[in-house]
């Protein structure tokens, strides 16, 4: 059977809202040494792909122009480099770019397995989230055992993650959002204290909650109006990781 040499790819023509984005046909992208082919089932809608929409976000030097970093779908090739996969696997990726459009490529290092049980859909909305909380949580942060982790945005896709990977490695969880509703989300994935920035001080109830004894890890996404915030509920030889600057 001949392979195609074309697919259908979604391209952004100007800054601007959803309308920029457009039906275009591109070639069909070629993995490299170290890359998958992975023809597309689904694919995720992250903050930077709305950025490069409206023109706030510059693909990475040599990166695909369309937009997309996680993916979901089969192998359809492989690199000479790549041994882990093969074609027909179903499998989950974080891209540079590319995502939208029916096949993208991707670093086979960026590239996990599709868990068992877990549909394409559900599984395109892993790979940016939950390398992004491993690797600043339990990487960089060494967030332990019986820790208290303090999230701000804990409702976010960033928040609902790590609030599921620190309970399930049996870490204790804190969280700020902006609404009960949010907090109660929150609480029923895990988080022992849900605090709703809107109505009460954050640095108080956590003061409260820890008898000031304060936090063992932040992960933050505000920045600086929350810096100084930070530093002063973090415990003796706490870490505050701070991965966005919505502030």
């Amino acid at each position: 059977m001949e392979m195609p040499m074309h697919m259908t790819a979604i391209a952004i023509d100007r800054p601007g809202g959803p309308e920029v984005l457009h039906e275009v046909t591109r070639n069909i992208p070629a993995p490299g040494a170290r890359d998958v082919c992975i023809k597309v089932h689904a694919a995720g809608i992250n903050r930077p792909d709305i950025f490069q929409r409206e023109g706030l976000y510059p693909p990475p030097p040599g990166a695909s122009d369309l937009p997309g970093l996680e993916v979901a779908g089969v192998v359809d090739a492989v690199g000479v480099a790549v041994t882990r996969y093969r074609p027909g696997d179903h499998v989950c990726a974080l891209s540079p770019g590319g995502g939208y459009a029916e096949y993208c490529v991707a670093p086979a290092s960026q590239t996990l397995p599709v868990p068992d049980g877990l549909s394409m859909i559900q599984a395109a909305a892993l790979p940016e989230t939950f390398f992004t909380v491993w690797y600043n949580l339990f990487e960089l942060a060494k967030l332990q055992k019986d820790e208290l982790l303090l999230i701000h945005g804990g409702s976010s896709g960033i928040g609902t993650t790590a609030i599921q990977l620190a309970k399930a490695l049996g870490s204790r969880v804190a969280i700020t959002a902006g609404t009960d509703e949010k907090c109660q989300t929150c609480e029923d994935l895990g988080a022992e204290l849900a605090i709703n920035y809107n109505k009460e001080d954050f640095v108080k109830a956590i003061k409260e909650h820890t008898d000031a004894d304060g936090v063992n890890v932040i992960l933050d996404i505000v920045g600086a109006s929350y810096f100084q915030k930070n530093l002063d509920i973090l415990a003796e030889d706490g870490r505050l990781v701070i991965i966005s600057f919505l502030g």
